[in-house]
């Protein structure tokens, strides 16, 4: 049956009768020649909610409700990793980051030297641990997705973002993409308006102020338009919704005022950068129409880790997104850090309108899509995924028990750890604990608790070891390398939880901090900030000398202190307990702090310092 009338039939008959056709479609059961052709539609920093298709009141997005119309929706589908590169490097490969070793977004960065060792050399004194360091590029020998499709006839593109190899020889091209688009280096353009100002890669920079999501659609429909009479592998990769937060004013002007109802979203610049994703969308599944390719096409519709919602944009410092109902973001073990939207359209195939609450990962993608091209994977090559053809066909379930996310790095505000998730069950085990992570394992039942509230470990031991032992067995499968203990680690400079001390003695004892101050010169600092504009700077401290004393901050565009940025309070000479606050009139974004509690000699003691924002919203906490 040629293309023309098989379609002309189903458009005749209706959706009844595309579904008897389900077997025309099926893998392996097509006439050589007729391949599918395949789109992968990738969001960058896309969260779960942030699409009406998921529940969200605040965005608009007709197009992924089109999309939806036709394809099956999956409700529990994750990325491999929290970020970005790694997430990349498990759809091109099927593997997970821990067996590629790119397990963090460093695809922007400089390669690691031959002889320079996966660990660094030295760590922060108040550091338990060295941390593992990531690849920084998805190695040659990789044999890609895009590699095995253009092995079997299709005409591969790579458009927009790639992140997985700053250098020529680590680009698409040379991972099986005949025609590319993308800039380098990576995460995202200095400009989302033309001139766009990477550094290297295929861009061309359009007429001035051109956008780069309208830029990338335009190839990818040159691209469909070029090889509409032979399969085509079109990956595209948007920029958006990531920094540096380029939008469109005209758009971003309709949701000034717009309310959710929810009361959870309302960055109305992630509202018109998702907008104009949501047009690209839009633009391509027209022209598919067009051509009418529509019924030969496989779209994927997927993002590359959960939304944003620790940067502060826009002229109030608001968060990107908000997950909720799920904890956290990008970045975080968390569901907000790596569930996301999953739409699959498969025409003949895929029931429209169809849902499924089976848990499937970035690296399911690759033998998912060698089966649907009919294309038998590479002897060797390990695939850590399950083709969900069954699923898709809802002909059966997946073979596997559970699925993995490793993330080896982090900080005070997101351990570096893993989780496991079988079935309902989800494991966390952090290598660090803090005040804020105060638990090595985490055990939630994500049916009855989605949002990751009330940790069952304590009452569910035998869970537990059940979890465990297969988070050790995926670490051990993968080769993942682990943190391991820092033999600089000085626990006493770990109790000053970030800060450094210079000019003093200073010890914690019995949750207080205790500063043998020489004068005025006798400080503590801390340089892990990031807070944009004024902020109030709160303690809780006690001296018998007391004195003046001041903060001195420096700003991310400052590379060190201005001697005459600071500003001065008094602490009472009465050894009682007095609550301090410091207004900073900081301009920009502020990120290394000095505090000199008094003038004069003497023992202070501080019970908690607090950084807070100018109608008293607590930025950063430190409780001794």
């Amino acid at each position: 049956m040629s293309r023309y009338s098989r379609r002309e039939f189903v458009r005749s008959v209706g959706v009844g009768a595309a579904a008897l056709l389900a077997p025309r479609f099926a893998w392996g059961a097509r006439a050589p020649g007729a391949k599918p052709n395949i789109v992968f539609f990738l969001v960058d920093d896309m969260g779960w909610m942030d699409t009406t298709v998921y529940g969200s009141r605040y965005y608009d997005t007709p197009n992924m409700e089109r999309l939806a119309e036709r394809s099956m929706l999956f409700t529990d589908a994750y990325t491999a990793n929290p970020l970005c590169s790694p997430t990349r490097a498990s759809l091109m490969t099927g593997q997970y980051p821990a067996r590629i070793g790119i397990t963090t977004a460093a695809g922007h960065r400089p390669p690691l030297g031959p002889d320079e060792s996966r660990y660094p050399e030295r760590a922060a004194r108040t550091r338990k641990l060295l941390l593992p360091q990531s690849r920084r590029f998805l190695r040659p020998e990789q044999y890609t997705i895009a590699e095995a499709l253009r092995d079997a006839g299709y005409r591969t593109a790579h458009l927009g973002k790639w992140h997985l190899g700053l250098n020529p020889e680590h680009w698409p091209e040379e991972q099986g993409f005949e025609v590319s688009f993308h800039g380098a280096p990576d995460p995202g353009p200095r400009s989302y308006f033309s001139p766009y100002q990477f550094r290297a890669g295929t861009v061309t920079d359009g007429p001035e102020g051109e956008y780069i999501t309208d830029r990338v659609t335009d190839e990818a429909l040159k691209f469909i338009e070029t090889h509409r009479d032979e399969p085509f592998f079109l990956d595209l990769w948007h920029y958006s919704v990531h920094g540096p937060w380029g939008h469109k004013e005209e758009i971003t002007r309709t949701y000034l005022d717009r309310k959710d109802p929810r009361g959870q979203q309302n960055n109305p610049i992630m509202a018109s950068m998702l907008k104009s994703v949501d047009e690209s969308l839009g633009r391509v599944l027209d022209k598919l129409d067009e051509l009418g390719l529509a019924d030969d096409t496989i779209f994927i519709f997927f993002s590359d880790n959960g939304g944003n919602v620790h940067s502060e944009i826009g002229p109030d410092k608001l968060p990107p997104t908000n997950n909720h109902p799920l904890r956290a973001g990008k970045g975080s073990l968390y569901e907000g850090g790596s569930r996301v939207p999953l739409l699959v359209r498969w025409p003949g195939v895929i029931a429209p309108r169809s849902r499924c609450s089976e848990v499937v990962s970035s690296i399911d993608l690759y033998p998912t899509l060698l089966q649907m091209a009919g294309v038998e994977p590479k002897p060797g090559h390990i695939i850590d995924g399950e083709s969900i053809i069954p699923l898709l066909k809802q002909t059966g379930k997946l073979k596997r028990d559970a699925i993995f996310c490793y993330f080896p790095h982090g900080g005070p505000a997101r351990p570096p750890g893993v989780w496991v998730r079988k079935g309902d069950w989800k494991l966390l085990r952090f290598y660090e604990t803090s005040e804020q992570f105060p638990d090595e394992y985490e055990l939630y039942n994500l049916k009855d608790d989605i949002g990751e509230t009330t940790n069952l470990a304590a009452k569910m031991p035998q869970r537990v070891r059940e979890l465990d032992a297969l988070i050790d067995k995926f670490l051990k499968d993968t080769g993942a390398l682990l943190p391991i203990p820092n033999p600089d680690y000085d626990p006493a400079a770990a109790a000053l939880r970030g800060w450094v001390n210079k000019g003093c003695e200073v010890s914690v004892e019995d949750g207080i901090l205790r500063m043998q101050c020489a004068g005025g010169g006798s400080f503590i600092a801390n340089a892990s900030l990031k807070h944009a504009g004024r902020a109030v700077v709160r303690f809780r401290a006690r001296s018998a000398a007391g004195g003046a004393g001041k903060i001195q901050w420096r700003t991310a565009d400052q590379p060190q202190f201005k001697q005459d940025q600071f500003v001065t309070f008094e602490l009472p000479a009465d050894a009682q307990w007095h609550e301090v606050a410091v207004p900073l009139p900081v301009k920009g974004t502020l990120i290394h702090m000095r505090l000199f509690p008094a003038a004069r000699p003497g023992l202070v003691e501080i019970d908690w310092v607090r950084l807070c924002r100018e109608d008293g919203t607590v930025v950063r906490a430190w409780d001794y």
